[in-house]
């Protein structure tokens, strides 16, 4: 006789949530669309308001939905931050040190710039190059003293400028898997710190920034995957700091 396995048994709650996750992710409620309120939902699916409010925080927890006070349950746009803030959780339980995420990065970066190469289109490179332009743009603006100021508006704009290049890198793939890590790897790798390097902050910036869009322009995923392992290779000394 075959082996089955007995059916999951699931509350009342998680039926709903799975219903409405279902619409979810095959796009029948798209991002930034409100949910039906709790009564309807409650005349909808037939169980009290309690059930579809225990439904709509497992969403939550989930980050499919969004509750925002006053105005009702929105299906979020992403679920970018949510991975990513979980991966950042899940590390910090298991003591990982800065050079877990350095180490981590010396071998997928590579491999990404590699598959960029292989795969971007022109209109991918053009994205890169906008995404790129403002970075350094923004960087030649402000003072090299504020990007020092890791609590300041200026530092945390120059961060989001480099996660927008940073994303456009990895879309270049068109790896539906790597376009997803994109945002969880650049929080992993947390806010990029210049102290303690000689030289312009921004001659430097631009001279990687620069290096990259290129492997990226010559379609040689080979030499590309070898200038990125250069560009990441650390002293012995920063891989003991980071340790």
């Amino acid at each position: 006789m075959a082996n089955y396995k007995p059916f999951k048994k699931q509350t009342l709650a998680e039926q709903v949530a799975d219903s409405i996750e279902e619409s979810i992710i095959s796009g029948a409620v798209q991002g930034g669309e409100l949910l039906p309120t709790e009564p309807e939902m409650s005349e909808q699916f037939g169980v009290s308001r309690a059930v579809v409010r225990d439904a709509t925080r497992m969403l939550s927890a989930k980050g499919l939905i969004e509750v925002r006070h006053g105005k009702g349950s929105f299906v979020t746009e992403n679920q970018y931050a949510a991975f990513g803030d979980a991966l950042l959780l899940a590390l910090r339980r298991m003591d990982a040190t800065n050079w877990d995420v350095a180490q981590f990065e010396q071998v997928v970066y590579p491999e990404i710039l590699a598959l960029a190469a292989t795969s971007a289109t022109e209109d991918d490179i053009a994205k890169i190059e906008e995404a790129a332009e403002e970075y350094l743009k923004y960087h030649a603006e402000v003072s090299e003293e504020s990007l020092m100021e890791t609590d300041s508006p200026t530092y945390v704009k120059i961060q989001n400028y480099w996660a927008k290049f940073v994303e456009t890198l990895f879309s270049a793939t068109h790896n539906k898997v790597i376009t997803l890590l994109a945002h969880p790897l650049i929080q992993i790798h947390g806010i990029r710190n210049w102290e303690g390097l000689t030289g312009s902050i921004t001659a430097m910036e631009t001279q990687l920034v620069t290096t990259i869009i290129n492997l990226v322009k010559s379609h040689d995923p080979a030499n590309a995957h070898k200038e990125m392992r250069r560009l990441l290779a650390l002293p012995a000394e920063a891989i003991t700091a980071l340790k």
